[in-house]
């Protein structure tokens, strides 16, 4: 047998082991099976074996060769055959398959894709579990050749890959698999998606290879397996199981959730992410629904589907939306339907294929509830209003306003109902299923209102019938009756609704809202529920037969309805005795309270009943009265059976005012003797008929003792009283009992009635001899009488009298007449002033001694407002012993006041109230009559220098009211003892002065603020006083009262005074003046005497005051020193100044020109100082820094008190050299400096009162200095000039600009500044230098000296310095300074801290004026020409060159030779050249560098078109310079554009005419005219030139410039370079010829 060699794939399991391992292998060799594919040798014939060893070696060989033989056979011919009949004859039945688009973790190092990542539209994953039948008797492992292909119609719907294997045994086994699925045909497998979705089953064939191994043999067979799996058959079942629509979208619409059940047949799971379907009903688009996070399971999925229903605008949808919600609320089942509309597994990103699968699917959903909706849950009529008619009983009409249905919702949408209609009927609850139906309610469509969260529809019904069923009429009338006698009746009500409601949505019409509920009325209660009351009864008028009564009844409806019922008729009656008839016209009882006006009809005479009750009335008795129904009560027959069972009992009140409304009493004068008093009765009408009493008898008594009688016809003048009127009496006369003690027992009685204190009578009783009943024996205690009047104790006694009558009257009312008979006590009595004619008389003589036992003292007398002949006073003192009654003592004519024997005036006095036994204090006004002038000013100086004096006060005419009475003429005579004012010894004080100007009087007005102390009883509010001050016995000046002076009696008074300090002209006041200031402003008193000058009154002098005041003297007055000695010198500014450093570092001579101190004068004169000196210390910090000593110097004073001297080169001596040199170097930087000065000035200064002296001013103030701001940190270069160079740098001279804000100069000599190249990162390029600097205030250019280079730490950026300048570019700079920047000690904190910013522009001049090309043609062709360049030196030193590198370029617009030498910088040529000599060229010089080759390469047209256009060129060098002497920069970059250039080139410069392009790069017509047309076969030769390259060595970064002088170019070592290819150049007749 021919051995066959079979290839197969290794293939590596993940974890790097061949699928055949040591395990499989032993697997197949132990398997039984082995022995059934076996071949077995035939045993050899038996022999005698051990004749041969040979034999038994060959069959040894033998039969190990059959046995491999047989055993390859089986493995490799065998085998692979059965596995592929097995293979073939197995089955796959797909249990699970789940896709989803999430990589599992199980894929996450699979390779099946060469681009990385996937793309979900054309991968996703699946999760297989597959049982596999039929496999075969073999224990094997399966694993798959990836990809398996999966077929589906033909189609090559996509592939997947199985890694794991798969075990099979007993001719079955299980494949799980985590496969990606890579679609193939994404057109195909979106139709197989929608086929998925649709049908029951579907077919997909697998395709792709394997390996199967067993018996330790693997064999690749052949997969081409078609699987049945079952699709989704457009979901048939699908279910809601909950549908509820929460609340509002706040975008427009409903919230809408369903919760749905889909039931998927098939085994395929697909993740749908998030799904979106469109829901509809009848045609209508309800809305979009979702879901997240939707994976469909074979079996129920639950789907919570959210969304929203949308609002809709047009009539037919809004119906057809309004019908399914209306379906829903009845129990009727709709169908709807939900359309996919895309899906996304990830929750944004749609799939395509699956959501075109997806839109394939439409659900048929049935929507509904197993029963209708409990919609309204009660009903609640509120208040109605039913009136009947006679003629139509059986349909009252109704008005309900207030009709509540609560409903519930099963949703939580916003709903607005703003109709209903309803069809209703009115039923009695029967006990049975169905209520008694009696009456019907059609309710057409009415406005509502409805609040949602209350759970209330409210609406009204207005003039609806309740329209009785006929053959219902009893059962009308049981209700009729039920609603007139109970208290709360329930019936039911039932029907359909119909609502409009507004919803989030649109409009919607809601119908069939069917409900039955009962409802409740409270009834009438037979209107016995509360009682019925008589608000009044009145007569109306009279006829023969009675009296017409109008009553005013309150009948209370408990009710919640209105009733109106026509006129109804009631009995009247009391005590069981009909009295008359009740009518009420009209009756309508509305809810709640009623008032009703009964008209009756009434005849008291005709039953004692009747009279009685009459009488009873008027005298205020309640009585007992029924109003009972009748059957005749009412003629509408549904209402007759409830009120002819109507009783109401009620109260009738009696009369609430009483007939008689009181009297009133008159003593007339001769009453004392006649007996006879006047009396007025007032009666009181309560009847709107009128009444006339023609006979009145009456016995008037008090606590029944007789006080009076009357009896007296008058018929011939009847006392009339109008209906409804109160009528008074004319007088009638009656005869009173005025016996003396029944009066005074009448007083007391009436007092003790009263609640009035006896006591006080009693004891006048007592004093006036009297003895009665109750009366107290009492002494006359003040206390008894305090507060106590006794006219009016007697008017208020008298108010309480009232006397019982016993009064038999007849009176006529219309035409009825009658007798009435009534008696009334305690009619009010009214009395008036003129019974106090009845109290006795207190003698005149207990009053006079009580006078003349009093004592009469003043405690103060103020004067005030005073004349020569009077005066006014304030009179306060106090009277004693005045007796034991409350008196008020008046002095009807003035008072004589008298001293030392003299009269001296007259004073009025006002009344005076006098407490018993105290007496009284008053504080009252009067006017004092000056009757002796000479006498008045004796008086007045012995009070001012006195300590005190006597008054003697009399007169005759004094009036005295006690008790009620006013006692007159009586007599006064008292003697007084007053407290003088001593002289005012120590009673001066002066609190404050001021001088705050000069005075136009000379001298300087002086302001004093004195509290005066007055120890006299008399006080003085003068019109002013006048006194003059003295100091040393130095007259000072004048001082008078500013405004009214007034010295309140024992007491301090604030007297402000206005004087002035006189001119002093003598030695001894300039000393004295010079003194009181020196003591004031050490903080020191001055001692001052003050004399009396004048006393005025409103109206000036008073001449017997003045006298008075003159005699005044008052030693030892205080003129205060301040609280804080004043600061004179509060500030102190020194301007201008100039610190010369130079000189003495720690020492500078110091100048100022202008140094201000401010004086602030304590007062507001002018104080002019003309000279001063000064002892300054400077300190900063609380630490001395410096001294300087001011000799005494000239000043000026300001008006604004700003003293101005200056002082020249005093040294500032240094005492601390740290803190200074500090102070300087913040003086240097900041903006200001705030230092402090102390010390002590000398002054001079000249007043309006002489030229005083101000020795040992102290001064400690803070004062500022403008600081220099570091010069605003900018230094201008003005102008700038190179100049010369050194071995080390570049000479440079400057003229630099700096600001001083400050306005201090400062001489500092020699200093110098490192200068920093920001672009550099603050590279130090050079030194600056200035000498002899002296910085004054403001902007000053100063001379300067930089050194380019030296001690440079960055050589490029000196050069690019330098090369900035020749070209014009500005450079920013730093101005530093350093710790060597000066020599002078103080300042060396100062300038190393200084930093400037600073920027330098070069100068225009350019160093290549013109360039010259030249050559023949044959140079060309050689790539060069001769350059002659004509140089200029715009240095101020000569400027050598070593060696060039320049490239130019130009910008070429003129396409004359072809587009490929068009554009900005075409490269022109090179020139590398080193000198044979150094190349000078003197300062300002211009020199031409002759014959230096430019390289200009081998392309002729590039080159000819160079010399096309401007002749202009742009150049870039690197240059070997020497600048100066000696100054070498090896590699100094310089950019320059726009150089002129000339060219003569034979046969290329004379053979291109001028204008040859337009400016915009064009042939210009002309010229090409000028030549000759360009015959049709004549084309330019094309060449192909390579671009030149860019430098590959870039420019520093120092060496940019300006665009405008700066342009890219070619590196200087590269020129064009023209290709192999590149065709020969043409000749210059060629391009002659085709120009």
């Amino acid at each position: 047998m021919q051995h066959q060699t079979h290839d197969h794939d290794v293939v590596v399991s993940q974890g790097a082991e061949y699928y055949h391992t040591s395990e499989d292998q032993a697997g197949l060799r132990n398997d039984d099976l082995m022995e059934e594919y076996s071949e077995k040798a035939t045993p050899p014939p038996k022999r005698r074996f051990y004749k041969s060893k040979k034999y038994w070696i060959i069959c040894s060989i033998i039969t190990v060769i059959v046995v491999i033989v047989v055993v390859l056979l089986a493995l490799f011919v065998v085998f692979p055959k059965i596995a592929q009949s097995l293979m073939n004859k197995s089955k796959l039945d797909v249990t699970a398959a789940g896709i989803t688009f999430v990589k599992p973790d199980e894929l996450q190092n699979a390779v099946y894709a060469k681009r990385d990542g996937d793309d979900m539209n054309s991968t996703f994953y699946m999760n297989m579990e597959t049982d596999l039948s039929n496999t075969g008797p073999f224990h094997a492992k399966i694993k798959f050749h990836n990809p398996i292909q999966i077929i589906y119609e033909e189609k090559h719907l996509g592939d997947i890959y199985i890694y794991d294997e798969t075990k099979i045994g007993g001719g079955k086994g299980k494949l799980n698999a985590v496969t990606p699925f890579l679609i193939r045909d994404q057109a195909a497998f979106t139709e197989f998606s929608k086929t998925m979705l649709a049908v029951d089953e579907f077919r997909w064939t697998l395709k792709g290879k394997l390996d199967i191994t067993a018996l330790s043999r693997t064999a690749t067979v052949d997969l081409n397996k078609e699987i049945i799996l079952n699709g989704m058959n457009g979901f048939p079942n699908v279910k809601i199981d909950s549908f509820n629509l929460p609340g509002d979208d706040p975008n427009g619409g409903i919230l809408v959730e369903l919760g749905t059940i889909l039931e998927s047949p098939s085994p395929i799971g697909v993740q749908l992410g998030t799904i979106k379907l469109a829901i509809g009903y009848d045609g209508v688009n309800l809305g979009t629904v979702s879901a997240d996070g939707i994976t469909l399971q074979k079996g129920e999925n639950k789907i919570l589907l959210k969304g929203t229903l949308v609002p809709h605008n047009d009539t037919a949808s809004l119906d057809k939306v309004g019908v399914l919600f209306s379906n829903y609320l009845a129990g009727t089942v709709s169908q709807t339907s939900a359309v996919g509309l895309s899906c996304a597994p990830d929750g944004v990103n749609p799939i395509g294929w699956l959501s075109e699968g997806f839109k394939t699917v439409k659900l048929n959903v049935a929507l509904g509830v197993p029963e209708p909706l409990k919609i309204i849950n009660s009903v609640s009529m509120g208040y109605l209003d039913l009136k009947f008619d006679p003629s139509n009983p059986y349909a009252p009409v109704a008005d309900a306003p207030q009709v509540t249905a609560g409903f519930q919702m099963p949703f939580g949408f916003s709903l607005n109902i703003t109709d209903v209609a309803q069809s209703i009927t009115l039923g009695l609850d029967s006990g049975k299923p169905q209520p008694n139906n009696f009456a019907v309610m059609q309710v057409p469509f009415v406005p509502a209102i409805s609040n949602q969260t209350d759970g209330t529809i409210k609406f009204g019904l207005s003039n609806t019938a309740i329209a009785g069923m006929p053959g219902q009429e009893s059962t009308f009338n049981d209700y009729t009756y039920a609603l007139t006698s109970s208290d709360n009746y329930t019936f039911m009500v039932a029907g359909s609704a119909t609502t409009k409601a507004n919803t989030p949505i649109g409009p919607l019409v809601l119908s069939g809202i069917n409900f039955t509920v009962p409802t409740s009325l409270v009834g009438l209660s037979f209107l016995n529920s509360s009682a019925t009351i008589i608000n009044s009864l009145d007569v109306v008028g009279g006829t023969p037969e009675g009296l017409s009564l109008a009553i005013d009844v309150t009948m209370f409806n408990p009710s919640d309805f209105s009733i109106a019922t026509g006129d109804v008729v009631f009995d009247m009656g009391a005590s069981g005795t009909v009295l008359g008839k009740v009518l009420l016209n009209n009756l309508t009882l509305v809810r709640g309270e009623n008032k009703v006006l009964a008209a009756a009809s009434f005849d008291p005479k005709s039953s004692d009943v009747g009279q009685n009750l009459l009488s009873t009335f008027v005298m205020g008795q309640d009585n007992g009265v029924d109003i009972i129904g009748r059957s005749d009560s009412t003629n509408i027959v549904s209402l007759a059976a409830g009120l002819s069972q109507v009783s109401i009992g009620s109260t009738l009140p009696g009369l609430q005012a009483a007939l008689i409304q009181g009297s009133s009493l008159i003593v007339n004068e001769d009453t004392l003797s006649t007996g006879v008093v006047g009396v007025k009765v007032s009666i009181a009408n309560p009847f709107s008929a009128g009444l006339s009493i023609t006979k009145v008898i009456s016995a008037v008594t008090f606590q029944g003792f007789p006080v009076g009688n009357i009896d007296q016809d008058i018929g011939s003048n009847p006392f009339v009283i109008g209906g409804k009127a109160t009528a008074e009496s004319y007088p009638l006369s009656m005869n009173m009992n005025l016996e003396p003690g029944a009066v005074a027992l009448l007083l007391r009685t009436l007092a003790v009635q009263a609640n009035l204190d006896t006591r006080p009578i009693d004891a006048m009783f007592t004093m006036g001899g009297f003895a009665i009943e109750g009366q107290e024996q009492l002494e006359a205690d003040p206390a008894l009488f305090e507060g106590w009047d006794v006219s009016k104790f007697v008017m208020d006694a008298m108010k309480v009298l009232k006397i019982d009558l016993s009064l038999s009257s007849t009176l006529d009312i219309g035409q009825y007449t009658n007798d009435l008979a009534f008696s009334q006590a305690s009619v009010a009595v009214a009395t008036d002033k003129s019974v106090t004619g009845l109290i006795p008389i207190i003698g005149q003589p207990i009053v006079q001694q009580i006078i003349d036992g009093s004592v009469l003292g003043f405690e103060t007398v103020m004067m005030s407002e005073v004349t020569e002949s009077s005066f006014k006073v304030q009179l306060k003192g106090s009277i004693s012993k005045s007796g034991p009654i409350f008196a008020a003592i008046s002095f009807p004519t003035p008072l004589t006041v008298t001293w030392q024997g003299k009269a001296i005036g007259k004073v009025t006095m006002a009344t005076i109230n006098a407490k018993p036994l105290v007496g009284a204090n008053f504080d009252v006004p009067g006017v004092f009559t000056v009757t002796d002038t000479n006498a008045m000013a004796e008086f007045a100086a012995y009070l001012i220098n006195n300590k005190d004096f006597v008054w003697d006060i009399t007169t005759d005419d004094v009036s005295v009211t006690a008790l009620g009475f006013t006692f007159k003429k009586l007599k006064l005579h008292k003697i007084v003892t007053l407290a003088g004012a001593g002289g005012f010894k120590g009673a001066v004080q002066v609190t404050k002065f001021d001088l705050p100007s000069d005075d136009p009087a000379g001298g300087i007005t002086l302001k004093v603020d004195t509290v005066i102390t007055n120890p006299s009883q008399v006080g003085f509010n003068l019109g002013g006083v006048g006194f003059s001050n003295y100091f040393d016995g130095v007259y000072l000046g004048p001082l008078l009262s500013d405004g009214p002076a007034v010295f309140n009696p024992r007491s301090a008074s604030k007297v402000p005074m206005v004087g002035r300090l006189v001119p002093q002209d003598t030695q001894e006041g300039i000393i004295a003046v010079t003194k009181v200031f020196g003591l004031y402003l050490s903080g020191n008193d001055s001692i001052l005497t003050v004399k009396g000058e004048s006393g005025s009154g409103p109206q000036g002098q008073v001449s017997w005051l003045t006298s008075a005041f003159k005699t005044l003297s008052i030693e030892g007055v205080i003129l205060p020193g301040p609280e804080v000695v004043p600061t004179l010198i509060p500030s102190v500014e020194m301007r201008n100044m100039q610190l010369d450093f130079t000189k003495d570092p720690w020492a500078p001579p110091t100048s100022s020109s202008q140094v201000e101190a401010q004086v602030k004068n304590p007062f507001g004169f002018p104080l002019n100082v003309v000279q001063l000196n000064m002892d300054v210390k400077a300190t900063y910090d609380g630490h001395d820094v410096a001294t300087l000593k001011v000799p005494d110097s000239p000043a000026s004073t300001s008006a604004t008190g700003l003293v101005t001297t200056g002082f020249k080169d005093i040294p500032f001596e240094v005492a601390n050299k740290q803190l200074f040199a500090g102070f300087v170097q913040l003086l240097t930087l900041s903006p200001s400096v705030t230092f402090g000065l102390e010390g002590t000035s000398n002054a001079i200064a000249r007043t309006s009162v002489g030229t005083l002296m101000l020795p040992g001013i102290h001064f400690d103030v803070d004062t500022t200095l403008k600081g220099f701001q570091s010069f605003n940190k900018k230094a201008t270069v003005k102008s700038l000039k190179v100049v010369g160079g050194t071995i080390g740098y570049v000479i440079v001279d400057l003229e630099v600009e700096l600001v001083n804000p400050s306005d201090t100069t400062i001489t500092i000599g020699d200093i110098n500044f490192d200068v920093l190249l920001p672009k550099f990162n603050n590279a130090r390029i050079g030194m600056v230098y200035m000498k002899d600097t002296v910085i004054p205030p403001g902007a000053k250019t100063y001379n300067a000296i930089m050194h380019l280079g030296e001690k440079a730490t960055d050589p490029i950026a000196v050069g690019y310095m330098l090369i900035s300048y020749l070209s014009n570019a500005p450079v920013d700079l730093i101005i530093q300074g350093t710790q060597t920047s000066t020599t002078i000690a103080p300042l060396v904190p100062a300038l190393s801290s200084v930093q400037l910013l600073s920027s330098l522009n070069g100068i225009e001049a350019g160093l290549i004026k013109s360039i010259h090309l030249y050559g023949e043609l044959d140079n060309v062709n050689e790539g060069y020409l001769n350059a002659d360049i004509t140089l200029f030196n715009p240095l101020a030193t000569p400027f050598t060159l070593l060696s060039i590198d320049a490239v130019s370029t130009k910008d070429i617009n003129c396409d004359f030779f072809g587009e490929q030498n068009v554009g900005p910088n075409k490269p022109a040529g090179l020139i590398k050249h080193t000198f044979d000599s150094p190349f000078v060229i003197q300062p300002g010089a211009t020199v031409v560098a002759k014959g230096l080759r430019a390289e200009v390469g081998h392309d002729l047209l590039a080159t000819a078109s160079v010399l096309l256009g401007d002749k202009l060129l742009n150049v870039t060098q690197v240059a070997s310079v020497i600048v100066g002497d000696s100054f070498h920069a090896d590699a100094m970059t310089y950019a320059q554009n726009n150089i002129p250039f000339t060219a003569e080139i034979p046969g290329i410069s004379d053979g291109l005419p001028d204008g040859l392009c337009n400016a915009d790069g064009s042939l210009m017509a002309a010229a090409l005219l000028s030549n000759g047309t360009l015959p049709e076969s004549s084309v330019v030769p094309t060449t192909t030139t390579a671009v030149a390259p860019q430098p590959t060595t870039e420019a520093p970064a120092t060496t940019e410039a300006p665009a405008t002088t700066e342009a890219p170019a070619p590196a200087p070592t590269e020129a064009p370079v023209v290709t192999p290819e590149e065709p020969p150049a043409p000749s210059v007749e060629a391009i002659i010829s085709t120009v």
